[in-house]
């Protein structure tokens, strides 16, 4: 009896510390890199022109680069900043008309992990405000060899939602998504002045943390 009463004490402790030890916060900084393809949806200032002319659809590549921080005591989160754009191919429109839409934005941007407390893998959401974005938007008549040249910057918000998946015994990861972007933009137009554009974009992504 005496030997249990020892030891218990002994047991109750080193579960304790067990426990503090799973529980423990830590902290870690990692880079991502993803690729994928978007979607433009035109909104106010851009809707017009583009439904006017008949023009096909507005699509291309997307690339991302963000570096993020999980600190100790904000457990779920991390935080981090992003370098986003696009480079959409030529849409096709009435009269031989083209139309070229290319953009990038930097964002700060966090990534909350509802079933991991340490915010390392699975499920999360997403939510990115890119406190500048630009886009260069060109219109070409190939038959009267007319250019329209219009530059724009803004701001804008995006959402998403994807999984983080670990490769091997590393710290590499592999993360699949889909993302969501507003951007409302002002900017000179040829020959009229001050406009405001908005436009939205959809996106497939896929990449790796490291």
């Amino acid at each position: 009896m005496k030997y249990i009463i020892v030891i218990l004490p002994f047991l109750f402790v080193q579960i304790k510390l067990f426990a503090q030890t799973k529980q423990e916060n830590i902290s870690f900084t990692y880079a991502e890199f993803r690729v994928g393809y978007g979607i433009n949806i035109f909104g106010a200032g851009l809707k017009e022109r583009y439904d006017a002319g008949n023009f096909s659809t507005s699509a291309g590549g997307l690339a991302s680069l963000a570096a993020y921080r999980k600190f100790k005591k904000i457990n779920y989160v991390n935080f981090g900043i992003k370098f986003k754009g696009l480079g959409a191919s030529p849409s096709k429109g009435d009269n031989e008309q083209e139309m070229f839409f290319n953009y990038w934005g930097s964002a700060v941007s966090a990534k909350y992990f509802p079933f991991d407390r340490d915010a390392k893998k699975g499920i999360y959401v997403q939510a990115d405000y890119f406190f500048i974005t630009q886009f260069t938007q060109k219109y070409r008549n190939t038959a009267t060899l007319n250019f329209d040249h219009q530059f724009a910057i803004g701001n804008g918000f995006a959402f998403g939602l994807g999984y983080d998946f670990p490769i091997g015994k590393g710290r590499t990861m592999l993360t699949l998504g889909v993302e969501y972007e507003m951007d409302s933009r002002t900017g000179e137009v040829t020959g009229i002045g001050d406009k405001t554009f908005k436009s939205s974009n959809f996106g497939i992504m896929t990449g790796i943390k490291f």
